[in-house]
């Protein structure tokens, strides 16, 4: 039951449909920070840092393409852990 309720509380709700999700971007033995929204309002509902609003997925490429976590963090003024979480959050979706 506990387990069902971890991630119901990844859900908000407005009025009675789910407006919002916060992916599990850790391990589910590890506490996973709400770093990263789904959000249809924003980037049409494709992952985005919670914060900003910018896309998970460009967050990726720029870190691939060469530059570093704290580089990414200062030019989206935001905090590194949000940088690190949007990384672990699309580097699992491409391992999967």
């Amino acid at each position: 039951m506990e387990e069902v309720l971890s991630h119901l509380e990844r859900f908000e709700r407005e009025e009675r449909v789910v407006a919002r999700l916060y992916p599990f971007t850790r391990s589910r033995s590890l506490p996973s920070p709400r770093c990263v929204l789904i959000d249809p309002r924003f980037s049409f509902g494709r992952p985005v840092l919670a914060q900003s609003h910018v896309a998970t997925a460009v967050i990726a490429q720029r870190y691939r393409a060469g530059e570093s976590v704290d580089e990414l963090a200062d030019d989206y003024g935001c905090q590194r852990l949000e940088i690190e979480e949007a990384l672990r959050y699309e580097l699992r979706l491409e391992a999967a």
